[in-house]
């Protein structure tokens, strides 16, 4: 082997490490997208008159949208404040939801999200109209196969409701949160008579 030879193949290789280096280089910042940073505690809803723009807006609904209600100006019953949200579903055959989204109608394919570092849990108010309403909540269903994903999610899965509120409390520990684009999510099970429950006080604190 000559000297020439070697000299060239030595060149190669080290060509080839440099490529490695800034693919993965370039990797490593794909896979760490970084959302609009906010203020803790991130309320993401409180009373319908609240001062300043929410950072997740409730405009993703899912599944039987005709069948869906929302009023986010209840003013019966709130936990606190002025007002609290009712959510009502009336599609006994189908299933219904909201995602909390940022921005608004943003199902991951637009450059959004927020940047939640440092909270600790997201933590909410409900309950429901009668009680035994099923109700499934979480946060964080958009997947890498969107450009613009939840890099964290966490879920309750169903949780029965009762008359009274109760609070509710999704452990944040170990979560990305950097790029948070659907911080809240409700999804229901239509029965024969419509589901209704109250939401208040959502909050990543």
């Amino acid at each position: 082997m000559t000297k020439k030879y070697v000299a060239m193949l030595s060149a190669l290789i080290t060509a080839s490490m440099i490529l490695t280096a800034s693919a993965q280089e370039e990797e490593v910042l794909v896979s760490s997208p970084q959302g609009m940073k906010v203020d803790l505690p991130c309320i993401v809803f409180s009373d319908c008159d609240a001062e300043g723009a929410p950072a997740f807006i409730p405009s993703g609904w899912m599944g039987a949208t005709d069948a869906i209600e929302m009023d986010d100006c209840w003013s019966e019953n709130p936990h606190s404040g002025s007002s609290c949200m009712r959510l009502a579903f009336s599609d006994p055959a189908s299933w219904g939801g909201i995602v909390w989204q940022n921005p608004a109608n943003n199902w991951g394919d637009e450059e959004g999200g927020v940047d939640l570092r440092g909270a600790k849990q997201l933590s909410f108010w409900a309950r429901g109209d009668k009680g035994d309403e099923l109700v499934e909540f979480k946060f964080g269903v958009i997947r890498k196969n969107k450009p613009f994903y939840d890099t964290g999610r966490g879920s309750l899965g169903k949780v029965k409701l009762t008359p009274e509120w109760k609070q509710y409390i999704i452990p944040l520990d170990g979560q990305d949160l950097s790029q948070i684009v659907s911080g809240f999510v409700y999804s229901v099970k239509g029965r024969r008579e419509p589901v209704i429950f109250y939401l208040d006080d959502i909050v990543f604190e």
